[in-house]
């Protein structure tokens, strides 16, 4: 970078003591604000899952001892007043007339619209570019993911004098007694501090739609784009050094086979939150693989966010027998000592510059879709619900491919069975309206069949009147008789019955139209229930193809947005609909100029 100019960060307000008090073991005990502020972080779990987990509870109350000064366990507090005192603050807001709320609401969003504007963005070699989370964390107890171990610890959240800014000679000083100000042009990051828990530093960075992040998105997926056009050659590079000489090379080369060959991840890239016993390639131990008497492996460790993964696999015979030996020589130990995500990547170096193990991920998950989306038969006038419904079912492939397992949420099922009756409403629905059109249509022809046929029998009485006037006409005409009122007589009969035909054609026409309006109307109804019943059937059918995936991740981090770009195309579908908000921002880089359309 040549420039970087900012604001800072927000730093939130500190909490503010309200005197409250507790009981423990027995004893009244007025807190500090310190031993409040985490009391009260206490009482707003209340009611989660969260306290009824041992290591989640066993964390807060031993960290909340030494604030206390006394050693205290779960259960030696009564937390009972400060929890009653939350729930009429939730009961309080929540029963606040809709005028206020409103009033609230306005208030929050103004201030949220003004610190963004003041904190949320930097100018980046002249650009002005909008920051990602631009306010740091506030204290507060530490959640983790899936079985982290320090869940339930708490994490004092950084003031001023913890943060370090980036900040170009020529960018003013933010006010605010800061750490430091220092100027790395090398490095992206806007704010800086070490997070007391973990002891690892934690960054602000520009936004993922910001110009120079997108610019760094675009050189990640051509990046797998090249691996995918080198693919062959790499692997060659791969499986020729899995019968090594050097065990080094040897262990890196079947590290680099499993990532791969089994779409590990490369295992000792965490996130800041990730300290939990999870593992990738790198990091497999001995107890994490199993040789079956097929010659097959099975793999069974924690993934990511502490997801189990068990896998068998049939691997090459080479990598089979790296593994076997590896294992045998440490006993109980790491398979893959002195390899980790640096080696391998200067190991895949050595055939394509840049290559990564994320860049496998990245290479895999795109092709999965890709490979879907081609093999999946949609036309340009097919409706948008089965585009999006083809849309996932790619996704979930990519998340297959890259292990993206979740935990499932307690609520999934609940969730699964609403949409079931939901979709069963729906049917009964259908089938209701259906008949209702049925018996519009017989109600009508009914009433058209009486109308004709009361039509019918005045025109035959009609005309049998008529045959009897002209007979008797005749009659008078061979005797001579006068003829002049019954001439008029019979001319006024035969219009009548001239009349009558006219109302039964008419009667006849109208009812062919209102008819056919009446099909045209339950033909469009049953349509569009159909569409309804379809629409809800394929998104049950995602909701159960997806519980165990993580679809997310693969479409935020993974997966080549143009891919999804070129089959909307092709198909008629726009892509940004299958989308978030946020993240058809984050990709705002791939539609292409105009001029270039």
């Amino acid at each position: 970078m040549r420039q970087l100019i900012h604001n800072g960060v927000m730093v939130p307000p500190p909490y503010e003591a309200q005197e409250l008090l507790v009981r423990i073991k027995g004893e009244e005990h007025r807190l500090t604000l310190a031993q409040e502020e985490r009391a009260v972080a206490w009482a707003k779990k209340m009611g989660t899952p969260y306290v009824e987990d041992p290591v989640f509870a066993e964390n807060f109350h031993s960290d909340f001892s030494e604030v206390l000064g006394l050693k205290v366990l779960p259960g030696d507090v009564e937390y009972t007043d400060i929890h009653r005192m939350v729930l009429a603050e939730r009961e309080h807001r929540q029963n606040l007339p809709n005028e206020e709320k409103k009033r609230l609401r306005d208030l929050r969003k103004v201030e949220r619209e003004a610190n963004k504007e003041r904190y949320g963005y930097a100018v980046i070699n002249g650009e002005r570019c909008e920051l990602g989370n631009y306010t740091v964390e506030p204290s507060g107890i530490f959640m983790g993911r899936g079985q982290h171990p320090f869940r339930g610890k708490w994490k004092e959240g950084p003031r001023h004098s913890d943060i370090e800014l980036n900040l170009s000679p020529d960018a003013p000083k933010p006010p605010g007694d800061w750490k430091a100000v220092v100027w790395d042009p090398e490095s992206m990051w806007i704010a800086r501090w070490k997070d007391r828990l973990t002891d690892k530093m934690k960054y602000v960075w520009p936004h993922d739609s910001s110009p120079i992040k997108q610019r760094k998105e675009v050189e990640k997926f051509d990046k797998a784009v090249e691996l995918r056009r080198n693919l062959g050659r790499v692997r060659c590079h791969i499986m020729d050094n899995l019968a090594s000489p050097d065990l080094r090379r040897r262990k890196t080369a079947t590290v680099s086979y499993l990532i791969d060959a089994l779409k590990f991840r490369v295992g000792d890239e965490k996130d800041d939150e990730e300290e939990a016993d999870t593992v990738g390639a790198s990091s497999l131990r001995t107890e994490h693989i199993a040789f079956n008497p097929d010659g097959s492996v099975t793999f069974d460790f924690l993934g990511k966010d502490s997801i189990p993964l068990k896998l068998t696999a049939t691997l090459d015979p080479r990598a089979a027998a790296n593994l076997k030996e590896f294992a045998e020589m440490n006993s109980g130990g790491p398979l893959f000592e002195e390899v980790n995500s640096s080696v391998v990547s200067e190991f895949l170096g050595e055939v394509m510059d840049g290559v990564t193990a994320k860049v496998f991920r990245t290479c895999h998950a795109t092709e999965a879709v890709e490979r879907r989306l081609r093999e999946t038969e949609v036309k340009p006038d097919e409706p948008e619900y089965w585009k999006r419904h083809v849309a996932t079912l790619a996704n979930l492939d990519a998340a297959v491919t890259c292990n993206h397992k979740r935990t499932i949420p307690k609520t999934w099922e609940q969730g699964l069975q609403r949409q079931r009756e939901r979709l069963e409403q729906t049917k009964r629905k259908a089938r209701e309206n259906l008949r209702k059109s049925k018996q519009r249509i017989q109600e009508a022809t009914g009433k058209h069949e009486s109308r004709i046929a009361k039509l019918e029998a005045k025109l035959e009485e009609d005309k049998v009147k008529l045959q009897g006037l002209k007979e008797e006409l005749r009659q008078r005409e061979e005797q001579g008789k006068p003829t002049g009122s019954l001439k008029s007589r019979v001319s006024s009969k035969q219009k009548s019955v001239r009349a009558t035909r006219e109302s039964i054609q008419q009667a006849k026409s109208k009812h062919r139209d209102a008819a056919e309006k009446l099909r045209m109307q339950m033909e469009e109804r049953r349509a569009k229930d159909e569409e309804t019943v379809e629409k809800l059937r394929l998104q049950l059918e995602a909701r159960e193809l997806t519980r165990d995936y993580n679809l997310g991740t693969s479409l935020k981090s993974y997966v080549d947005p143009r891919v999804y770009y070129e089959w909307g195309r092709r198909v008629d579908y726009d892509w940004r609909s299958y989308y978030s908000d946020n993240l058809a921002k984050k990709f705002s880089w791939v539609d292409p100029a105009p001029d270039e359309e």
